[in-house]
């Protein structure tokens, strides 16, 4: 008895203030840090420009002044047209995965002329 009386006077007069608190402050330091990381990630782990199949198909012989079809061939990236055969020249269109577009027939170094106006790289096209 004398035990219970004893055990009830330590649960009456416990102090609320006497359970361990754990106070995490992260310094705004820390904070800039995680925000770059998280950047970098999101950088990196964009797919950016196509990667495509490395190999393409001239339609109706591939002769000067003939023209071809082509299928955009890529990874569900972008595929640039640009303004010259040249992957320095501006970007002045973009194709998608499944497009289909009319080549002219004019070849130049791994690069291909759009019938409408550009050049796309042979590797992205099948």
């Amino acid at each position: 008895m004398e035990a219970l009386a004893l055990n009830h006077s330590f649960v009456a007069y416990e102090s609320p203030e006497s359970e361990l608190q754990l106070e995490l402050k992260i310094p705004n330091s820390a904070w800039i840090g995680v925000a770059g990381v998280a950047v970098a990630l999101s950088v990196l782990g964009t797919t950016g420009e196509a990667q495509a199949s490395c190999h393409y198909k001239r339609c109706g012989g591939g002769h000067r002044g003939h023209h071809s079809y082509a299928k955009v061939a890529t990874n569900g990236g972008r595929l640039n047209i640009r303004h010259r055969p040249n992957g320095c020249a501006h970007v002045i269109g973009k194709l998608y995965r499944g497009d289909h577009v009319k080549l002219t027939g004019r070849y130049r170094n791994g690069w291909a002329q759009l019938k409408g106006g550009g050049w796309v790289s042979t590797a992205w096209i099948s």
